[in-house]
């Protein structure tokens, strides 16, 4: 890449052709899965509101430009009325367009920043996001109108940096290495590569794809005595650069004094007390402290969002293949890989009442077919976990089979599964009929805290199951 970044040097021109050629080679942004799987869930809820599906585009930057940038193209604007806030835009554009956009829009999987190894796209998307928080907080202790418009211009600031770290990555290092990792003088070391500060990128890009002057306007750094009124382009540009800055102060996990000083030297140009602004941050910061602190609850946050992802996943390819015309059984074998995929489960198995026994019918996962044959259990009531689900309609979590009451796990379970450390048990029961139940295990060492967002999408998944069986009977 030497040759290329000579030749990019002093050179806007061949900046901005170059930009152009990456991003028909690498494509769009990518967002992160979360925010993605976040809007196509609110979309496809029949009591969805317009401000709930604003809150999800704009927990992710991607999502934020684009749609911003559509609603204000030649296809949708109009030249008296510039969209400025995703609540706009979204009411522009509408929800078949916005679903279009979330349905074909590429994703990865993203720690928090403060997690993020710095100079990556996952570190800088998950940092413009943390930023927005901010603005989103400080906005609500403001009485600013309309206050979106803060959020927007704070994800839109990091325009520039975004675009230098994903379309060049060698280049972006090089400006790291010539700043010394000082984000102040990261614009004197584009300038040195691109002979454009970064500042300069992101404006230029932001007319290129004609954003609203409120909007292109704050992606700049501040400019010396500004005194800007509330919600003037001036504030919005104040705002978007101390939430900015703020981001990555908390990243960096800088002490509580320093920050309290950083914001005393804001204070006044954003209009609003110290102590205000302490009240609105305090929150994030404890959080992205215990993360720093504690990077095994980010792990199980990613967990559990690849999990919740999985099974999304599954419903849609499992509602797809009905509506073709999938035989049931094929659609079983979709639910039950989807379970077995979504929580690493070592096997699952799904039984089926069958005259005066509930029989083992299919399976996933680690199961030697022989032993399909010793997986059944009497209709008749017993007092354990299995006649237990069925007969108060109970979703179970055994988290150790070896600690359980001996009367719980019944003796025929034992014998066929020893191997089995924890489990869960899904009904199928529909109008009172005990149709069957669902089983996944994991082995000794597998086994993992179910939170309660991850066993209500394997609920959903079960539901659904459920109501396809029922239409086919």
């Amino acid at each position: 890449m030497a040759t290329v970044t000579s030749a990019l040097e002093h050179n806007q021109t061949d900046f901005f052709a170059q930009l152009e050629r990456r991003i028909n080679e690498k494509g769009d942004f990518p967002a992160l899965s979360k925010s993605i799987q976040n809007i196509r869930q609110l979309i496809q809820d029949e009591g969805r509101n317009i401000a709930g599906i604003a809150n999800a585009i704009l927990s992710d930057f991607t999502l934020t430009q684009k749609i911003i940038k559509l609603a204000n193209s030649g296809l949708y604007s109009k030249a008296d009325n510039e969209v400025t806030t995703v609540s706009h835009a979204v009411v522009v554009l509408g929800l078949d367009t916005i679903a279009n956009i979330a349905l074909n829009i590429r994703t990865i999987d993203a720690p928090s920043a403060a997690k993020s190894e710095p100079g990556t796209i996952r570190g800088e998307l998950e940092k413009a996001v943390l930023a927005s928080d901010i603005a989103r907080n400080i906005v609500a202790q403001s009485y600013v109108a309309n206050g979106e418009e803060a959020i927007v211009c704070t994800q839109l600031h990091h325009l520039g940096r975004l675009v230098l770290v994903f379309y060049f990555p060698d280049e972006w290092a090089r400006i790291q290495q010539i700043a010394g990792g000082d984000e102040a003088r990261e614009n004197d070391a584009a300038l040195k590569v691109f002979g454009m500060t970064i500042d300069e990128i992101s404006h230029n890009i932001a007319k290129d794809w004609q954003l609203p002057e409120k909007i292109s306007g704050s992606v700049t750094g501040l400019t010396a005595n500004m005194n800007p009124e509330l919600g003037s382009v001036g504030w919005l540009k104040t705002m978007a650069n101390f939430s900015g800055r703020m981001a990555a102060l908390l990243v960096n996990n800088i002490s509580t004094q320093n920050l309290k000083n950083f914001i005393a030297r804001y204070s006044g140009s954003l209009l609003l007390p110290s102590e205000v602004i302490w009240g609105s941050i305090e929150p994030i910061q404890n959080k992205t402290s215990q993360l720093l602190a504690h990077p095994e609850l980010e792990q199980r946050n990613r967990e559990c969002d690849r999990s919740r992802k999985r099974v999304a996943a599954g419903l849609l390819e499992l509602s797809t293949a009905l509506a073709r015309g999938m035989d049931f059984k094929s659609a079983l074998n979709i639910a039950l890989e989807t379970i077995h995929d979504s929580m690493r489960f070592n096997r699952v198995v799904v039984f089926f009442r069958d005259a005066d026994q509930f029989k083992a019918s299919l399976y996933f996962g680690n199961l030697k077919p022989e032993t399909m044959a010793d997986l059944f259990f009497s209709k008749n009531y017993a007092a354990d976990v299995f006649h237990l689900s069925l007969a108060q309609k109970a979703d179970v979590f055994i988290q150790d089979v070896a600690l359980s009451r001996e009367t719980t796990i019944p003796a025929w379970y034992r014998k066929a599964l020893p191997d089995a450390c924890a489990f869960i048990l899904l009904p199928l029961i529909s109008n009172n009929s005990k149709i069957g139940l669902i089983y996944a295990d994991w082995k000794e060492g597998q086994t993992r805290v179910i939170k309660p967002r991850e066993f209500s999408s394997l609920v959903m998944l079960r539901d659904y199951l459920i109501k396809a069986l029922v239409k086919r009977s």
